[in-house]
């Protein structure tokens, strides 16, 4: 992956489908296309298959993280500053969705500009789910 400037965003092992899947999810700063991804796959593949990490059949799936990309670490809060999100953030009474501008993280504190509401800082450790919004 690094020799093609990726990152990885997320890994998952899971059962689907009445098989096993690898699931990857790539990034990079200026986005992913098909050809990275097969490339990465093939590399991937190669050091798996010598390995043997995986034991049994599963099938390997390397993709990028879409359009509404979740945001699922620190590190991504950072990265798209300057970006539109959305974030659902756990109360005491239940879940709130906020939409708007993200400008970044700090020390541990969200920092958000509310479409409805202004300026929010948000808690991380109260974010239920999070994803770049798609600007059409």
């Amino acid at each position: 992956m690094r020799r093609e400037g990726c990152i990885l965003v997320d890994l998952r092992h899971l059962f689907e489908d009445g098989g096993w899947m690898l699931r990857v999810v790539i990034d990079r700063e200026s986005g992913v296309n098909v050809e990275h991804c097969a490339r990465v796959s093939r590399q991937l593949s190669a050091v798996l298959d010598v390995e043997d990490v995986l034991p049994g059949a599963y099938r390997l799936e390397v993709s990028s993280p879409g359009l509404d990309q979740p945001l699922l670490v620190a590190a991504d809060f950072r990265r798209y500053a300057g970006h539109r999100v959305r974030i659902l953030v756990r109360a005491a009474d239940g879940e709130r969705l906020h939409r708007g501008l993200l400008r970044g993280l700090q020390h541990g504190t969200i920092l958000l500009d509310d479409d409805a509401k202004g300026r929010l800082d948000i808690p991380l450790k109260r974010v239920a789910e999070a994803c770049l919004e798609v600007e059409i």
